[in-house]
């Protein structure tokens, strides 16, 4: 009854911690699906339903940039990898998915979201400039909307600039992995760099939310 048990409900969820906790996870047929996968069947952990299906995301090389494919899967069909047990170019792929991991979290969860919310803060912000310049009653408080304005288009810019920065990098280290294909040597020797500019760019992201001055200025100014 309790192996039973443990099999049906113990083994799954200490299945998914571990993933959480890992991040890069191995996806039985994905090459299959989704051909020309630079890290062949890895790909990093997005999410979980309540069916205890994984959400996948796949990196992708393209002409100009890369791409993300999010595809979910059944648990049965995931594993962890673990570098022991696979092949050197098997190695190659794990190195670069597990240096590849936070960074594309980070990317899809914050810096994306991000952008999004500061178009739409921007579009907002439109709107009450223009009602504004329109009425008797509040047209003293033009140049404060127009503040809030120059504030949040700063913000949009640096967080655009932040998002090449990380569509850049994440398509150097699959570049770099291709690559590794012919001379292995070639990764290891990037190591040190790839791990400078990723320090960098969470240095950026750090300045990024310290001077993000606008959101309490929008706060303030949305009572108006």
């Amino acid at each position: 009854m309790f192996l039973g048990a443990y099999w049906f409900v113990l083994y799954p969820n200490q299945k998914i911690q571990q993933i959480r906790s890992k991040l890069v996870v191995e996806v039985d047929g994905a090459e299959t699906r989704y051909p020309n996968l630079p890290l062949g069947n890895l790909g990093i952990f997005f999410d979980v339903n309540d069916n205890r299906r994984i959400r996948v995301v796949f990196p992708k090389l393209t002409t100009e940039g890369i791409e993300y494919i999010y595809s979910w899967h059944n648990l049965q069909s995931i594993r962890i990898p673990v570098s022991e047990k696979i092949n050197t170019q098997g190695r190659v792929n794990l190195k670069v998915a597990q240096e590849l991991a936070s960074l594309m979290k980070e990317h899809i969860q914050f810096v994306e979201p991000e952008i999004l919310n500061l178009k739409k803060q921007w579009h907002k912000i439109n709107e009450l400039l223009d009602l504004v310049a329109t009425s008797e009653f509040y047209a003293s408080q033009q140049e404060v909307y127009e503040r809030a304005l120059f504030q949040v288009e700063n913000l949009l810019d640096k967080a655009e600039e932040l998002q090449q920065v990380y569509v850049g990098l994440i398509r150097e280290m699959l570049i770099g992995r291709q690559l590794a294909e012919y001379d292995p040597n070639l990764l290891s020797n990037k190591s040190f760099a790839i791990n400078n500019q990723y320090k960098k760019i969470k240095e950026e992201y750090e300045y990024m939310k310290d001077t993000a001055t606008a959101y309490t200025e929008l706060s303030r100014t949305s009572q108006v």
